[in-house]
């Protein structure tokens, strides 16, 4: 396999980035310790052994109900053990894009094995779908780059109507995921990997199946290696073992609130802006009501939805969680609260984004008095092929190079490509012109004042003339470069798809297609987590 995987800088915003260098100057966001000190996690594994009791591990074997005997087995003795789970997620997105989810499932793989031999416990990954988000047009969609290296926009339909607004757990898919399927493969190379990586992909994505299932099939299927479990936030055992703390969460809102406010105020005083945004009268609870997944809002000893301004008694709120659990779902901050809460989590492994919202979370792991797992950067990566390493080397760049505006860059990049005397020779030619024009614009005016605005008007005629020679022969070098143009723009959109970095935008399927599975062997071969 000769694809080149380079690991990159996470990146994110400043709190992500502190986290990452300088712990010890954002300790106290979050409780669970450094992730780099192997007692932070030997404590967190204490304390959930503190916390549960015999029936919560006795209950985890509801949370596998597939037929893998390997995850069984495993998952049995993570029980038998008192073990723990290294968890992390993301959103079902088409056929399971894009890159970092991978990068994020192999890195929680990783630190799973490091943990075990370290704590001498049962320590099984876990991947938790965030089936229960309605952001439909965040998952709906996934980008290929084909064999003639464009850039290609696979999708299928959701929910009907504007108004619609359901969690992606009830959405099924239609007749066109054949044809998204169908393009998959017309965009991809015949190679000897593409009928085992594509079948099973194909058996996952079918329509009438569910978009979380299907998701959740495929991810499978990849991670077979590291035997995770595979959990969606609205299987019926997470709904189940967190259904006290949903309603927790709501007779306790208003210290709930307070704590988050409170939370929010300390980061922005040490010069984070929170992740989440707060507001007064808002509970971390969505409720799925005629609009579909809507956020519960608290006004006195009721809630009321926000979009659809049902209103909902606290009595009616209290039956609907005991009887109809799965109507009633938690908010990003909660979301990790209820995981731990379902699952022994001694670590969770995160992108900047989540490590940024879990110093919101711990004041909730707190008032729902669930341990807090330690938070550990996931890794990066960039996948550098044959075809655009050439291009780097030959033109003498670096990835970075090219991120951005691509069209910027490459346009600068063939101006610096220009004969050095070629320029030399119009800088020139415009300081003596400039020079020149100055001269005559001086005795001009002192001869007759009353001519400087016809004087003005033909200098920059002159200077707009040399510019538009300028343009002219940099038209003509550019046209001269056309191969070298083509060359960076197929790097730049293999890179930067769309300006956007290549793990966040591109599917992870063509690569599969023309590496093999073995390129996540090699990926997971190339991890380093906090441990290291």
């Amino acid at each position: 396999m000769n694809v080149k995987i380079e690991r990159i800088p996470l990146g994110g915003g400043p709190l992500a980035q502190a986290y990452s260098a300088n712990f010890s100057g954002v300790a106290r966001f979050y409780e669970a310790g450094d992730p780099a000190d192997i007692e932070s996690y030997r404590q967190v594994a204490e304390r959930i052994r503190a916390a549960r009791d015999a029936s919560d591990w006795r209950a985890l074997a509801a949370a596998y109900d597939g037929d893998d005997p390997r995850i069984k087995e495993r998952l049995e003795e993570v029980i038998r053990g008192r073990g723990a789970f290294v968890a992390t997620g993301q959103q079902a997105g088409l056929f399971v894009s894009p890159l970092l989810t991978l990068y994020k499932a192999l890195t929680a793989a990783r630190l799973a094995a490091q943990l075990e031999e370290h704590l001498e416990i049962p320590v099984m990954p876990l991947f938790t779908i965030a089936s229960e988000d309605h952001d439909w047009g965040e998952v709906d969609h996934t980008h290929i780059i084909d064999v003639e290296n464009q850039l290609q926009r696979l999708a299928v339909d959701g929910p009907a109507g504007e108004a619609a607004s359901p969690s992606v757990e009830s959405v099924r898919l239609g007749d066109d995921v054949e044809e998204a399927l169908a393009a998959l493969v017309q965009a991809t190379p015949n190679t000897e990997f593409k009928l085992p990586v594509l079948d099973p992909l194909r058996v996952a994505y079918r329509p009438g199946r569910r978009f979380a299932s299907a998701f959740q099939d495929a991810l499978a299927q990849l991670l077979a290696r590291h035997r995770f479990l595979i959990s969606r936030t609205a299987h019926t055992y997470v709904k189940e073992r967190t259904r006290d703390v949903l309603w927790q969460e709501w007779t306790a809102r208003g210290e709930s609130e307070r704590r988050l406010l409170s939370r929010s105020v300390e980061l922005q005083e040490a010069g984070y802006e929170p992740q989440v945004g707060v507001n007064a009268g808002t509970t971390n609870l969505f409720l799925e009501g005629s609009m579909g997944r809507d956020r519960i809002l608290h006004d006195g000893s009721d809630a009321r939805l926000r979009r659809s301004e049902e209103a909902v008694s606290e009595k009616e709120l209290q039956n609907i969680i005991d009887e109809s659990t799965g109507r009633v779902s938690p908010g990003a901050l909660l979301r990790p609260v209820t995981e731990a809460r379902a699952f022994p989590v001694i670590a969770y492994v995160g992108g900047p984004a989540e490590i940024a919202y879990l110093a919101q979370s711990q004041v909730l792991f707190d008032l729902h008095e669930v341990p807090a797992p330690v938070v550990v950067p996931r890794n990066a990566f960039l996948l550098l092929e044959p075809k655009v390493s050439r291009v780097l080397e030959k033109y003498g760049l670096a990835p970075a190079d090219l991120a951005g505006d691509a069209s910027s860059t490459i346009s600068r990049l063939l101006k610096e490509q220009t004969p050095p005397e070629l320029k030399e020779s119009i800088d020139a030619l415009r300081a003596t012109v400039a020079a020149a024009l100055e001269r005559v614009k001086e005795a001009a005016i002192e001869f007759d004042p009353g001519s400087k605005s016809a004087v003005d008007s033909g200098v920059r005629a002159v200077m707009g003339g040399i510019k538009e020679l300028e343009s002219r022969v940099q038209a003509r070098v550019k046209e001269k470069n056309q191969v070298m143009q083509q060359q960076l723009e197929k790097a730049a959109v293999n890179l930067f798809p769309n300006g956007r970095s290549q793990e966040r935008s591109l599917n992870p399927y063509p690569y599969l297609v023309r590496y093999g599975e073995t390129l996540l062997d090699a990926v997971y071969d190339s991890v380093v987590t906090s441990l290291g």
